[in-house]
């Protein structure tokens, strides 16, 4: 196995991605070990006013940005939905909470965010947060 990676470069950078990937996937199940065992907030659904407020702070659209296109343009079919999912420790809070469509919903999944995604979402929430409202989100409400 390891000689044919060696014998041709692709090979080899695919066999490196993939030890990465696997690496990558310990790191994250030990770094987040001690949030997922606490327990589990006791409701999973946001209730009509925080779904409600969640809904207002970003203006009922959804909450996604990429790198080349920013934020999504998508006002329907909208979920309110945990930035620290809720099977991985997250609470039901309006401080963990953002607006996401179906198609963006779908695809962060159960998904940990990265620090640095989180200081992201932040940042852009600053632009479009109305005045006084706090852009931080907090994983997990003690």
């Amino acid at each position: 196995m390891w000689l044919a990676a060696a014998s041709s470069p692709w090979l080899g950078a695919v066999f490196c991605l993939l030890i990465l990937s696997v690496i990558a996937r310990i790191y994250r199940a030990i770094r987040w070990a001690p949030i997922a065992s606490a327990g589990l907030d006791p409701s999973r659904r946001f209730g009509g006013r925080d779904r409600a407020a969640v809904f207002s702070r970003a203006g009922a659209r959804c909450e996604r940005h990429s790198l080349l296109f920013g934020r999504c343009k998508e006002t329907e079919k909208l979920h309110a939905d945990h930035v620290h999912p809720h099977s991985k420790g997250g609470s039901t809070t309006i401080a963990n909470g953002q607006v996401l469509c179906s198609r963006h919903n779908k695809q962060k999944a159960a998904r940990i965010p990265f620090n640095w995604e989180l200081r992201r979402l932040e940042k852009h929430r600053a632009s479009y947060f109305p005045a006084g409202d706090s852009a931080t989100v907090v994983r997990r409400a003690s």
